[in-house]
């Protein structure tokens, strides 16, 4: 027993040593004070806040899109940030949402707010399961993964009758809105889970949790060797992630109306939830919400500009504006690969490994 107790204390002890190592990895010599990204951020949010009632509905609806991605990019931040787990299964975990409450709504017409929490739950349990087949992959292997997981799901979806097959299904919202009225609901909505969402990516950067997600984005063998629980603490990551991202799935799914598989579980939301994060700041709880101001704003102003430009005569399809936003991800990834929060805090030239 005595035996035991003590190997207990040196795993407990390896644990610490390799926390307190993430912990001075992540450590930086800032350039600003540390109440600056905590001020930018309410700064950002107060900003938003009376916008849902003073603009135009077009406006309206894209600062939703905003918030949108932002509740999405703070789940997929913890694992594919803090915990250097890139993946392309957000689209999965905001798809099992959308889906969850629009099937509660047609089938039993459960309100958007009775729908929010089977939603997250439907999403977590989709992740546990990914988690326990996936999370012993490690680099690109479990990136592939969760990309063919997309593609999975999609057709899953749209080969389940109950869930509308490849038509889908329709959603209604209780009461009698009109159409500002609505947008403005759904705005205000999305604007608390984004808050909540933040909050909790701030809590974890600045835990133990935290911590030892980066112990595992800097050298996971090591910190498993340390006392880490690797698996573990990949698991409630994803978990945390998920359940964030049906959350707004199921906002999603009554904001639009209407939703097919196509749609829904969309290659294209799981690439802009990797570029949200890459731009504003990967492994950064401001980055998430920095990153998607800029590219939804962008997305819309390349959307407009683009099909209007002809270059020798000749028209420029739409779609190139995700050859943009491609071009973008790379400059980033090589170039500034801290995003836009890192131009602000600088890290130390030195990482201490585990």
């Amino acid at each position: 027993m005595a035996e035991t107790t003590d190997l207990d204390k040196d795993a407990k002890r390896n644990s610490d040593v390799a926390l307190a190592q993430a912990k001075a990895a992540s450590a930086g010599v800032r350039k600003a004070p540390w109440w600056v990204t905590p001020l930018v951020a309410v700064a950002i949010f107060a900003i938003i806040a009376p916008m849902g009632g003073i603009l135009g509905l077009g406006a309206v609806t894209t600062l939703t899109t905003v918030l949108y991605y932002t509740v999405i990019a703070q789940g997929w931040n913890l694992l594919g940030g803090y915990g250097g787990y890139l993946n392309f299964g957000a689209a999965v975990f905001a798809g099992t949402g959308a889906y969850t409450a629009a099937w509660l709504n047609s089938e039993f017409e459960w309100t958007l707010w009775q729908t929010l929490i089977p939603a997250a739950f439907a999403a977590a349990f989709v992740s546990l399961i990914v988690g326990f087949a996936t999370l012993r992959l490690r680099s690109h292997y479990f990136a592939i993964f969760t990309l063919v997981l997309t593609f999975l799901a999609l057709v899953v979806v749209k080969n389940w009758p109950a869930l509308g097959g490849a038509i889908g299904l329709f959603t209604d919202v209780e009461g009698d809105f009109s159409s500002r009225g609505l947008a403005i609901l759904f705005f205000y909505v999305l604007f608390g889970l984004a808050i909540l969402a933040t909050v909790i990516a701030y809590f974890v950067e600045h835990s133990n949790f935290g911590y030892a997600l980066r112990a595992i984005s800097e050298d996971e063998p090591a910190a498993q060797v340390l006392g880490v629980k690797t698996t573990s603490v990949k698991l409630r990551a994803l978990l945390i992630g998920a359940a964030l991202g049906g959350l707004a799935g199921a906002v999603y799914a009554f904001f639009t109306g209407y939703i097919e598989p196509a749609g829904t579980f969309s290659l294209d939301l799981a690439l802009d939830i990797v570029l949200v994060c890459v731009i504003g700041g990967m492994r950064s709880w401001l980055g998430p919400l920095i990153g998607s101001i800029i590219v939804v704003l962008l997305e819309q102003i390349l959307r407009v500009v683009v099909p209007n430009l002809h270059l020798f005569g000749l028209d420029i399809p739409a779609e190139t504006n995700r050859l943009v936003l491609g071009v973008l991800l790379l400059i980033f990834a090589l170039f500034i690969r801290r995003g836009v929060v890192g131009l602000f805090v600088q890290r130390r030239g030195r990482v201490v490994s585990v």
